[in-house]
């Protein structure tokens, strides 16, 4: 009875604890994740509008005819403290170093701003974020960025990623699931077996001990093909460069990523690929991003 309770506890904790995790801070990365891309989607003068509506609920007003902004991307904002100067970088490819927020400091000492936001869907690097420190200037990228403007989203696009994303999170709490039932199982086999503590009636010579058979615990059954494909697919769409895959044939996942050259994501990519024992052989096809001077790239992790 013990082994069962044992093992009945081990399955409700790993399952407990994936569904805790994927349905909320994995499917809050999903969602961000999905929301960079949908944001990088929209043209420059909606994206521009969204990110003047969400500073405006902050107390910022963009001024009309104060000044001229400075190239086509940056705007002056008034505050209750001063001045402000708002760049935005469109795009969800851009990793925006020290020279942006060097650039937008030198333009505040132009327009004598006390301020600076720089804004992009795409990532500001650690060196950059150092540099805004000392300049008074706010960073909001990709993960920062999403919050602010969700809730400004068409109502269409908004329902898109929250049932694409309540999707993946209802599959991966599945599997979930199905790896607790196992571990149950395992852990049950695992265990000994209660000793019998009855006192004997009579002594008797014992029988030579038999060696008992070791028990061997049953591989987990094989995933159908198209399941193996819809978790591959939603795995590798997680990685952090990756924007989505999608396979476009039996054999071929299109996966697009910002640079095809990327040694990190192609080995980050195979090492899902070769975890789905039927798809070891299938062809990977590195799309860039529309605009890029690179080439699609076609590979395999395995061949046979």
């Amino acid at each position: 009875m013990s082994q069962w309770l044992v093992a009945i506890g081990v399955a409700l904790a790993i399952g407990t604890g994936a569904t805790l995790y994927f349905h909320t801070i994995q499917r809050r990365r999903d969602e961000t994740a999905a929301g960079i891309v949908a944001l990088s989607a929209i043209s420059w003068r909606g994206f521009i509008g969204m990110v003047l509506q969400a500073l405006q609920q902050r107390g910022f007003v963009h001024t009309l005819g104060t000044g001229e902004a400075i190239g086509d991307t940056d705007y002056v904002l008034e505050h209750a403290d001063g001045r402000w100067l708002l760049s935005c970088k469109h795009g969800a490819t851009f990793v925006l170093g020290r020279n942006a927020v060097q650039a937008l400091s030198s333009d505040m000492l132009l327009k004598g701003a006390t301020g600076g936001l720089l804004v992009t869907q795409g990532r500001i690097d650690d060196e950059a974020r150092r540099l805004a420190g000392r300049h008074r200037i706010e960073l909001l990228d990709g993960e920062a960025l999403w919050p602010e403007l969700r809730d400004l989203m068409p109502a269409g696009d908004l329902a898109e990623i929250h049932s694409r994303t309540g999707t993946q999170a209802r599959r991966r709490i599945l599997l979930g699931w199905l790896l607790a039932l196992l571990a149950g199982v395992a852990t049950y086999l695992a265990m000994p077996a209660p000793r019998d503590t009855a006192p004997r009636v009579t002594p008797t010579t014992a029988a030579p001990a038999t060696q008992a058979e070791p028990e061997h615990i049953a591989e987990p059954p094989r995933l159908a093909v198209e399941t193996q494909r819809a978790d591959l697919a939603s795995a590798v769409g997680t990685l952090p460069w990756v924007d989505r895959a999608i396979w476009v044939s039996a054999s071929t996942l299109q996966v697009f990523v910002p640079r095809t050259d990327d040694k990190a994501a192609v080995d980050g990519i195979c090492a899902l690929v070769l975890r789905q024992p039927d798809l070891t052989a299938s062809r990977i096809q590195l799309t860039p991003p529309p605009g890029s001077a690179q080439q699609t790239r076609f590979l395999q992790c395995r061949s046979f």
